[in-house]
């Protein structure tokens, strides 16, 4: 049988600061170890891979802050990915990057190493927010790493931008959009501000230093800048993401299709062989783990902290919550009957009516796809899909 085409997801667990709103897995005393982890990523490599060289046409290097690793360090790790799969001689090789955190010499490092896309997290233009989202950068430091990416040769790159932050307004929101598209990106990411549970800002929300974010200036914010890159071309493909004609995150891409990814790292989750896995969290048992021998075997390394296997309820579930996130591609209804045995109407009784009658999703040329009006309403779409387990 004809193994499926896989996605890497590379944790890189390394921050020199933590943001105030980050509750990601990572850390920011632990940069010595970063030889030594670099090293384990590919142990775990050929744990999980046992001797098959599994195709593989995307590798996503996430954190944390993976431009904190030695360009070396990096090389490693990608001849690990190539010893150990098959890439594809067009894979998306993509990495997460700090603006402040790279220079010329180290982006074309990377680029000779193999990456060819970026990940600036640029968040917001304007210094006060900035500062309130604890970022160490300033928008004249994104602007140089942009030219220093494009001199490197990494032309394909996006933008991560954050909106409904306190104190934001629909003018400043408006300001950073457009400061970014000026940079003609092929991609760009806008995400809205969630106060996670233990972050510095929760803290200061419960005590009164910044006020709670507004949903109706976000819901603003959302609709202006769909209108904007709307303008200047770029394809709002998935809720959260736009990119130019033919720059769609091929990696993100299989989350959202709910296809078979490997997480690698301290933290990482993966989906392959219908099984769900989560590696364990905090660095030097990662490391302390992948010194012992027997690992479970494939898609499991001897770092996993829990895994378990798919049920039809939590796959069908999952299918449509992440294919509906894709506004134009959707949920193919043929493929989905084809899967599962059983057509959505079928699965879903009176839900899909009532979505179709509120006007949250439509049926177009055999696809469910979201409305507008259920892009903004979209959690509470897919909240009506979910599936107990029988």
């Amino acid at each position: 049988m004809e193994q499926p085409n896989l996605s890497l997801y590379l944790h890189i667990p390394f921050c020199r600061h933590r943001c105030a709103y980050c509750d990601f897995n990572t850390y920011t005393s632990l940069m010595d170890l970063r030889e030594a982890y670099a090293d384990a990523l590919v142990t775990e490599m050929a744990q999980v891979a046992g001797g098959v060289r599994r195709p593989v046409h995307t590798v996503f290097l996430g954190g944390g802050t993976p431009s904190l690793m030695p360009a070396a360090a990096l090389e490693r790790i990608l001849d690990g990915v190539r010893a150990n799969f098959q890439l594809a001689d067009d894979a998306e090789l993509s990495m997460e990057a700090n603006p402040g955190t790279v220079d010329l010499e180290y982006l074309t490092a990377v680029r000779q190493a193999g990456i060819n896309r970026l990940s600036f997290g640029v968040q917001s233009v304007i210094q006060s927010e900035l500062a309130l989202l604890e970022r160490e950068h300033d928008f004249a430091t994104v602007v140089e790493a942009v030219a220093m990416a494009r001199q490197a040769g990494l032309t394909d790159f996006n933008l991560d931008l954050i909106y409904g932050v306190p104190g934001q307004t629909l003018q400043s929101w408006e300001q950073s959009v457009r400061a970014v598209l000026d940079l003609d990106p092929t991609h760009l990411s806008l995400y809205c501000l969630t106060i996670e549970p233990g972050t510095p800002m929760q803290r200061w929300l419960l005590n009164g230093r910044i006020q709670p974010p507004d949903p109706d200036l976000a819901a603003d914010q959302y609709e202006l800048a769909c209108t904007l890159l709307a303008e200047r071309g770029y394809d709002h493909y998935e809720i959260s993401n736009w990119a130019k004609p033919g720059f769609a995150c091929e990696h993100n891409l299989t989350y959202w299709r709910n296809g078979e990814y490997l997480g690698l790292g301290a933290g990482a989750h993966g989906h392959a062989a219908g099984v769900r896995y989560q590696i364990v969290k905090q660095p030097r048992v990662y490391l302390r783990r992948l010194e012992e021998a027997d690992a479970p075997g494939y898609p499991l390394s001897t770092a996993v902290a829990a895994s378990h296997s798919v049920s039809r309820a939590e796959a069908i579930s999952d299918t449509m919550m992440t294919q509906l996130r894709l506004l134009n591609e959707g949920l193919d209804l043929a493929d989905f009957q084809t899967q599962f045995g059983q057509s959505v109407t079928e699965i879903y009784n009176g839900t899909l009516d009532q979505m179709l009658d509120w006007e949250m999703v439509m049926v177009q040329d055999g696809r469910l796809r979201l409305t507008q009006k259920g892009w903004f309403l979209s959690n509470q779409v897919f909240y009506r899909f979910m599936l107990d387990d029988a």
